[in-house]
């Protein structure tokens, strides 16, 4: 019986090669001989391409990113612009009316008039220049 269990510890130290391909794969990136095999010199190449895409994909999806934030912060101060134009355009209304100017400038002594507006005419005269060979008699 001793030399039962002697065998059995022995077949238990033994790692088995596992059949399963992927298992194979991840073993043996696991255990670095992937890199020593000659098939890695080959798709260097392919390898170096994969991880320049790899570092151009990440780097255009954060300035992607970042412009998205701008566009949005710009047009939330536009919103916000635009309120204060239309605050502005309604205070300057307000402010120009004639109401509004003759109750401000009350303070200053100036006040409205009661006497409506007269509209003035110049009398017709003749033009001040005239050309002579038009307006010559015959």
């Amino acid at each position: 019986m001793a030399e039962n269990k002697m065998i059995h510890s022995e077949k238990k130290g033994k790692k088995k090669k596992s059949n399963i391909p992927a298992t194979r794969f991840f073993s043996s990136i696991l255990d670095g001989t992937i890199l020593t095999r000659d098939k890695v010199e080959s798709m260097l190449p392919f390898l170096l391409f994969a991880t320049i895409l790899g570092i151009f994909l990440i780097f255009n999806t954060y300035y992607a990113e970042k412009k998205s934030r701008e566009i949005e912060s710009l047009r939330n101060e536009i919103i916000e612009l635009r309120l204060k134009y239309i605050t502005t355009k309604s205070e300057l209304m307000v402010l120009s009316n004639q109401s509004e100017v003759a109750r401000r400038l009350k303070s200053r002594g100036v006040v409205e008039s009661v006497v409506p507006p007269r509209q003035l005419k110049e009398p017709e005269r003749s033009s001040r220049f005239s050309l002579g060979f038009l307006s010559r008699k015959k």
